[in-house]
């Protein structure tokens, strides 16, 4: 098992990394040996000494897994002159949703979705269950999923300081603002925001319970989230750095099917309709500073919440047999 802690560790520092660096980059312009770039780099040379570890004896991973996992740093290695390229081109780039960023999201995507296959064949004895390493790894994919959003979490905060004379972006950011409201969202149309939350949120709660048979592992994976986000909010607002809204009302969505425990229409519905409008009530408030959000938005979000589970009930395929063996 001290294998996939150490992965554990590796992802963590990526998860700490990225997030230091979205809000960094409200507050400074890019620069290639940030802090926060250091941490992530130092997560992503752990998970490379483990990996290579892993070609050379292969103990802990079926050789599938090692390959998805070797394809994910390839294609991550390939975004880092892309990304560079893109930002030599179009100058700051304060968007988490420019296309370098996702070939970097997808690339992390399958490094961590191959590590977990690993961890499942080598615990394959084992019954899944939250209290797991499967709760740590279906989290790390919620956030890598979820992390564009940051976009709007992050400026939602820091427009509402700028619109007050409060900014505490670096003069050089505030110098390059022509449009500070399409600029801080980073030009992305306000609804995106609650139609992908529900669309990743939705699509990974229902395939962890596909395949795992499990409907405690969805929703502490979204609440191990919550508390990280969090707790990084906190301290960075200690310091005196940018901070984002965390996305507590997600939780509805995995909360649903688990006090449900099945995979229905009219569970995804609910919980759609829960998080938006819970959401929406947040906003209208005032009680903590939430991306814009408008009502009409609710109708697709309950339209893709209810439809999820209806194309996953539509899917004919193998699910992973469930473990009656020893149980952790």
């Amino acid at each position: 098992m001290k294998y996939y802690r150490l992965w554990v560790i590796a992802f963590l520092l990526k998860f700490i990394g990225s997030a230091w660096d979205a809000s960094y980059h409200f507050k400074y312009l890019f620069e290639e040996y940030s802090i926060p770039h250091i941490v992530n780099t130092i997560g992503f040379a752990l998970g490379a000494f483990l990996l290579i570890k892993e070609w050379r004896h292969s103990h802990y991973m079926d050789h599938f897994s090692r390959n998805l996992i070797t394809i994910g740093y390839v294609l991550f290695l390939i975004g880092i002159p892309l990304d560079f390229t893109y930002h030599i081109a179009y100058g700051i780039d304060l968007t988490t949703w420019s296309p370098t960023h996702f070939v970097y999201y997808i690339a992390t995507d399958i490094m961590i979705f191959g590590v977990w296959r690993g961890y499942y064949r080598y615990t394959r004895d084992i019954a899944p269950t939250w209290k797991s390493m499967h709760t740590w790894f279906a989290m790390f994919l919620l956030e890598c999923f979820m992390f564009p959003n940051m976009q709007q979490e992050n400026g939602a905060i820091s427009y509402d300081q700028y619109i007050q004379g409060k900014s505490i972006a670096s003069q050089e950011i505030l110098d390059l603002i022509s449009d500070p409201a399409s600029q801080i969202f980073g030009g992305i149309p306000e609804w995106v925001y609650p139609i992908y939350s529900v669309l990743m949120v939705a699509l990974l709660t229902i395939l962890i319970i596909r395949f795992c048979r499990d409907f405690t592992i969805p929703f502490m994976a979204a609440a191990l989230y919550i508390g990280l986000r969090s707790l990084g909010k906190g301290i960075f607002a200690a310091v005196e750095y940018p901070t984002s809204y965390v996305p507590i009302t997600l939780l509805f969505i995995p909360l649903l099917f688990l006090l449900v425990k099945k995979i229905n229409w009219w569970v995804g519905l609910t919980g759609s309709t829960a998080y938006f409008l819970s959401l929406f009530a947040i906003h209208k408030s005032g009680i903590l500073i939430t991306p814009p959000l408008e009502l009409w938005e609710l109708a697709p979000v309950a339209v893709i919440g209810a439809l999820v589970p209806t194309l996953n009930s539509m899917v004919k395929g193998s699910t992973i047999p469930k473990k009656e063996k020893q149980v952790i």
